[in-house]
């Protein structure tokens, strides 16, 4: 098999795992790995790159409140009935207990240190796990606090 292009994985050409992984490595520099067993690119939470889980339909009220602070994070969806966005930021930071309660309060979630993801293929089908907002390489992540910020503002203004 010929080397993928950065171009061609970005536009959801056909490439293997390795390719895949080579790219997320090389061009954002995320720690992944090929999960032997299953052949899926999984990301490694913790260190370069964190995640924060919640329901679609809250999750694009938060992506909203992300634009208008302009900022934008890389946003995996999880199919199901509903589906989940998987916000990926910077580290995550510490967090005080009323912050935490608010986040368990609203079933947003995220992954223990040193756990992993699976990331999608570019062009995944709507039914699959799949790229809502693609990273860039020459966008940073969004900071953890700032993803947490959009989540407590959202909460906030909504009309219960």
């Amino acid at each position: 098999m010929t080397t993928a292009t950065a171009t061609e994985i970005e536009q959801g050409a056909p490439v293997d795992a390795s390719a895949l992984s080579q790219y997320y490595t090389d061009l954002l520099s995320w720690p992944t790995t090929i999960d032997p067993s299953t052949g899926e690119v999984r990301l490694r939470l913790g260190d370069t790159v964190d995640a924060l889980i919640m329901r679609a339909g809250f999750g694009g009220e938060v992506n909203h409140q992300l634009v208008r602070s302009m900022l934008s994070a890389p946003i995996i969806v999880v199919p199901g009935k509903p589906d989940d966005w998987i916000f990926l930021t910077q580290p995550r930071t510490t967090m005080r207990e009323s912050t935490i309660a608010d986040l368990v309060s609203l079933q947003v979630g995220w992954k223990e240190v040193g756990s992993t993801i699976v990331l999608p293929a570019f062009g995944s089908a709507e039914d699959e796990l799949r790229w809502l907002a693609q990273p860039k390489a020459d966008l940073e992540l969004p900071p953890w606090g700032a993803v947490v910020g959009a989540v407590r503002r959202t909460a906030s203004s909504r009309a219960w």
